[in-house]
């Protein structure tokens, strides 16, 4: 009985690159999180909502849902009507998959499941598509609550879609009016390195 001698599989370089990206692939899939935005990656965003060295990107959430705006008047004599932002809050998912409530307006704040929280004292926004509500940065109160939002100082709306009430006026006649807008974005929360 003749015996065969043993030979190694041989692949070719386009097989061997396409098994390589499947098993990256797989392998990036199975973290279930996506990889944090590192600092230098501010260069492709406006200076102005850049977040200043010596903070680390800790978190990163995505919002999808709909924002609710009712048509107002927002002046008298002469009089001015204007879409104003009556949605409650916006839910989040960090990359774990965890909640993270984002309640819009003057004083915006950030309320992690995990219950540590989150306030904005300054916002600096960067109108970017007329159909997309701005790109945004917010400086935060550090919250000494323990958790996910614990010690964050920045809050980054690096990418919006949507989000713009666009094609209908506010008018007299449509006072009280309400519509809902589709909005989707991303947003990273930076810590100080210290």
């Amino acid at each position: 009985m003749k015996t065969k001698a043993y030979r190694p599989a041989t692949f070719n370089p386009l097989s061997r690159a396409v098994l390589l990206a499947v098993g990256a692939a797989l392998t990036l899939g199975a973290c279930g999180s996506r990889v944090l935005t590192s600092y230098s990656a501010q260069k492709n965003l406006p200076e102005a909502i850049r977040v200043p060295a010596g903070n680390l990107a800790v978190l990163e959430a995505e919002g999808r849902g709909n924002l609710l705006y009712e048509c107002q008047a927002i002046r008298r004599a002469p009089f001015e009507y204007a879409w104003l932002l009556r949605s409650n809050g916006l839910q989040l998912k960090d990359s774990s998959g965890r909640t993270i409530m984002y309640y819009p307006g003057a004083r915006s704040r950030w309320v992690h499941s995990d219950g540590s929280q989150v306030s904005a004292n300054e916002m600096v926004e960067v109108p970017g598509d007329p159909q997309s509500l701005p790109l945004q940065r917010a400086k935060a109160e550090p919250s000494t609550t323990p958790g996910a939002l614990e010690k964050v100082s920045y809050i980054q709306n690096q990418r919006t879609q949507g989000g713009v009430v666009t094609g209908k006026p506010c008018t007299a006649a449509g006072l009280g009016m309400r519509m809902v807008v589709p909005y989707e974005a991303d947003y990273v929360f930076w810590r100080p390195v210290s």
